[in-house]
Order: structure tokens, then C-alpha cells, then sequence
């Protein structure tokens, strides 16, 4: 670093420095009206309000969908619905075991619990 021998420097910018805190100039009216002006200018403006924008209302096949609990539920239920046909059609001899020879029959019942349903149905 350097070593400064003379402050004579310092002293004569102190006396600029002091002459320039003396007399401080005021600007004029006019300028002070463009700065005005031109700050008032750059301000941001009030924005108008976004537009609401609904989304699409979903179809009749996406909302049964989400009613069954989205794609996991619709792909479980097509599931059951396969194995029952698939069950009910072949029929595998295995099952005939938990079921018996007299599923589809009455059973212990001694009364169709249909029969008022087939009378219905009769007189149109």
C-alpha cells in the first residue's frame, strides 16, 4: 500500500465539499412537474378484473365413473361382473359343492316369495 505524506488533498476537497453542503441548490418548478409527470406516467394501473373462467362441466361417462370411485372402483366392478357371468354361465362343478343341488329352487321356503309379482304381470 501506499503511504500518503501529504494531506493537502484532503483539505481542499473538504473546502469544495463545504462550499457545495453551503449553497444547495432547490430546482425549478418546471422540473419538478416533468418528474411529475413522468413518475405518474410509469405507475401501474388498476388491472380489470380476470375473466372467470368455469372449467368444462365432465361428461355423463366421466362423472359414473368418478360416482364408482374413479378407475380403480369401474375396474373392480367390470371384474366382478366377469367372474359372475363366467360363473353363472359354465358353472364350474366345484361350486356345486357350496351350492347344492337346489340353488336356484325355493329351498326350506314353503312360499314363493314371488308369486304376487307373476299376477302383476298377468293382468297387463
Amino acid at each position: 500500500m501506499t503511504e500518503r505524506k501529504d494531506n493537502q488533498d484532503d483539505d481542499a476537497l473538504g473546502l469544495f465539499f463545504g462550499a457545495a453542503r453551503a449553497e444547495a441548490p432547490l430546482p425549478d418548478g418546471d422540473f419538478l412537474a416533468r418528474i411529475e409527470a413522468q413518475a405518474l406516467a410509469e405507475q401501474p394501473r388498476a388491472a380489470s378484473p380476470a375473466p372467470v373462467v368455469r372449467p368444462p362441466r365432465p361428461g355423463r361417462l366421466a362423472q359414473l365413473r368418478e360416482a364408482l370411485g374413479g378407475w380403480i372402483g369401474v375396474t373392480g366392478l367390470a371384474t366382478a361382473c366377469a367372474a359372475g357371468i363366467l360363473i353363472g354361465v359354465s358353472s364350474p362343478e366345484s361350486l356345486s359343492v357350496f351350492w347344492g343341488g337346489d340353488a336356484a329352487g325355493l329351498g326350506t321356503l314353503g312360499v314363493d316369495p314371488l308369486g304376487g309379482f307373476d299376477l302383476a304381470l298377468m293382468e297387463g
